[in-house]
């Protein structure tokens, strides 16, 4: 199993869970259990946390495409930035040298 299977499992496992929660919630609002409001919270919370949740595995999978890249030694946007900042200032002190000559 690749980390694009294993994506694909949790995010799937996540919205079962998500889904399977919401169920719950809607059952028990139908049996007087809890109130509309109430209910309403709590699917309100879930929704929140799903975000957060969403966010979080956004971030994983982005450390580890980083991480990938790295170890492929493949350059980063921010390494090209760099290198370009690198060969302006090299241009300025070439430049310079030359005039001053």
């Amino acid at each position: 199993m690749n980390l694009d299977d294993l994506l694909k499992v949790g995010v799937g496992s996540f919205f079962l869970a998500k889904e399977k929660m919401e169920e719950f919630i809607n059952e028990a609002k139908k049996r007087g259990e809890i109130t509309q409001q109430e209910a309403e919270k709590l699917i309100e919370e879930l929704k929140q946390n799903s975000e957060e949740k969403i966010s979080e595995i956004k971030k994983l999978i982005s450390e580890e495409v980083k991480k990938q890249l790295k170890e492929l030694g493949v350059a980063t946007k921010e390494d090209i930035i760099e290198l370009k900042k690198e060969i302006e200032e090299l241009k300025k002190v070439l430049t310079k040298n030359n005039n001053g000559q």
